[in-house]
């Protein structure tokens, strides 16, 4: 299936990203039918965050800790973080023990975000192949991303030990199971290429061996990867917090940043109750970064994403759908991923990314789950929830600095739960000696979204892209 534009036509069969392709498109009857449909104000997109903030598994079952006061007053340091979330505050664990004095705020508490509501899964990785990585950048700087991406992992698993953080870390690995028979073959590709380049370990079943892994009736078979952890991510930011306060890092919740303010020589944010005054300000936001910073607003789409996670089930039920415990991604574009929890319940999520709806969605994430694994009918669900992840142009990670000299990470495009540690501890090192490394993420611009002041817009436009690619076999 192809679109036509006045440039260039744009096979969306082969796009590496749908909301790429839709969006490039330079036909001014789709976007202003669209604009017509979608008269929604943008702010009112990040406002209906109400309608996912329902309770979540993790919330319901995080770790007791010390409340953090909101901030009141003037305060100072070498370095302000608005945002307590993985990529915060790692940047504040790693800035404390280089020798630099940290406040963090977050306008929540800790983990809000997607830190605290994602599916728990520590994946090696990232959104775009590693062969086709190695196409756009050749193979001995996709070789070094793959290395880095494992580090990532590595790095989560360092901190958990070293602080003795309590947040049911294990290494359970994962599947990638192909949505369709063709993606099947693209899967047996990527577990070559990173076999005989990387000396990685992995392995593919095909569709009559996939009951090895899972019993599911829409699956063409599947790459196994036995070098990921799952986690509850909610506890893990609690106990990363506690790592940084146990260095020195002091942490406001409910401070919202409103303005921040530059000078030649420092940088003043203003909340409600409250001024900090640093020489230095990182902005670990993402997919909630709203309009504090022109490069972000500019540069990332918010994409939602809803989690349902069932009752407590039988282990022989669980052990029957999932036999090895592994997690679970699909090659979809709405990308349905899922996996068990220790106290034996499936996490399922995916599907319908746009923000504007209401409680009915979770009903279709359900649908989905009982399509793919047609034995959990009849589960009961105890928790729904949603958030907002942060995507690139490139759905490639990028660390930068704005034109007034914040500092930022972002667009892990659903990799975050491993790569947002390590990028806090590249942002540490950037800000202490001048050089976040040299890698790719520092290299690359974060470029501006077309329409991107138009978001909600550009998530329908993407949804329905995804739907009919998903239709097509």
């Amino acid at each position: 299936m192809c679109l036509k534009s006045e440039k260039k036509t744009i096979d969306l069969e082969s796009a590496p990203n749908i909301m790429i392709a839709l969006i490039s498109l330079n036909n001014q009857n789709i976007v202003r039918v669209i604009l017509t449909y979608q008269s929604t104000k943008e702010n009112y997109y990040m406002n209906k965050m109400d309608r996912m903030d329902t309770l979540s598994l993790w919330k319901a079952t995080e770790n007791s800790y010390k409340k953090e006061n909101s901030l009141e007053g003037n305060q100072e340091a070498d370095v302000v973080i608005i945002g307590a979330g993985f990529t915060g505050l790692s940047s504040a664990y790693h800035l404390q023990k280089l020798g630099r004095s940290v406040i963090v705020l977050e306008q929540e508490s800790i983990g809000y975000g997607a830190s605290g509501r994602n599916g728990g899964m520590v994946l090696p990785g990232y959104k775009p192949t590693m062969q086709e990585l190695s196409k756009k950048y050749g193979s001995v700087e996709a070789e070094q991303l793959n290395n880095l991406s494992l580090l990532s992992v590595e790095l989560v698993k360092e901190i958990i030990e070293e602080h003795q953080i309590n947040c049911d870390f294990r290494r359970t690995g994962h599947i990638v199971t192909a949505f369709k028979a063709k993606h099947f073959e693209g899967l047996k590709a990527e577990s070559e290429y990173l076999n005989k380049n990387f000396g990685y370990e992995s392995s593919v079943l095909d569709k009559s061996q996939l009951h090895e892994e899972i019993d599911s009736p829409i699956y063409h078979g599947c790459l196994v990867d036995n070098s990921s952890y799952s986690f509850h991510p909610l506890n893990y930011a609690i106990g990363l917090a506690e790592a940084a306060k146990s260095v020195g890092a002091k942490i406001f919740e409910f401070s919202k940043a409103l303005s921040i303010e530059y000078d030649q020589s420092s940088v003043k944010v203003v909340t409600a109750n409250g001024v900090v005054i640093a020489r230095d300000i990182i902005v670990a936001t993402d997919g909630y970064s709203g309009k504090i910073v022109n490069e972000l607003n500019k540069g990332v789409l918010p994409i939602s994403a809803r989690i349902i996670a069932t009752e407590q089930l039988p282990e022989a039920l669980l052990n029957a759908v999932i036999p090895k415990d592994r997690m679970v991604f699909d090659t979809s574009n709405f990308l349905y991923y899922f996996r068990r929890t220790p106290d034996n319940r499936m996490i399922f999520g995916g599907g319908d990314i746009r923000p504007n709806l209401g409680d009915s969605v979770y009903q279709s994430v359900y649908n989905a789950m009982v399509t793919t694994m047609p034995k959990l009918a009849g589960s009961k669900i105890d928790y729904q929830w949603g958030g907002f992840i942060g995507v690139t142009m490139d759905t490639f990670p990028v660390i930068g600095r704005s034109k007034e000299g914040a500092y930022f990470a972002t667009g892990y495009s659903g990799h975050g739960a491993s790569l947002s540690t390590l990028f806090g501890k590249l942002l540490a090192q950037w800000i202490v000696t001048g050089d976040a490394g040299g890698y790719r993420f520092e290299k690359e611009r974060l470029k501006t979204i077309p329409f991107y002041n138009q978001k909600t817009m550009l998530v329908n436009l993407a949804h329905i892209g995804f739907k009919v690619l998903d239709k097509i076999r």
